[in-house]
């Protein structure tokens, strides 16, 4: 049935690791995220945090720290380019699509909580 191929394509989609917002007040930025949504802080840095949703994290940085883009997980990110840690939160790659908007390919993220306050 098309129902049935529809819902095995769903399941073999390529997941969203994150997404990065330029903030201005990281501080005032994180109180507002977990005061109106349901997520959690998974860290949290001097220059950035990374809030928890059901289904993508979302990075709240100082715009001179990163640029906004989009982290897809890959397993084959190595394939694509050098992998390098990243701000401690996870091992990536970072390529350009076709109109030049920065894309991080996310091999393994590091699922802790860390409030530390680390240049990160």
């Amino acid at each position: 049935m098309a129902t049935d191929n529809i819902t095995e394509q769903e399941n073999n989609l390529t997941k969203i690791d994150h997404t990065v917002v330029m903030v201005a007040n990281l501080e005032e930025s994180i109180s507002w995220y977990l005061t109106s949504f349901n997520c959690i802080l998974l860290h949290q840095g001097r220059t950035l945090a990374v809030l928890k949703f059901a289904n993508m994290n979302i990075v709240l940085s100082l715009p001179s720290e990163q640029r906004p883009h989009l982290g897809i997980l890959k397993d084959d990110a190595e394939k694509f380019g050098e992998i390098s840690e990243q701000s401690d939160l996870c091992e990536s790659t970072f390529i350009s699509d076709p109109s030049g908007n920065p894309v991080e390919l996310v091999k393994r993220t590091f699922q802790r909580i860390n409030t530390e306050e680390t240049n990160s």
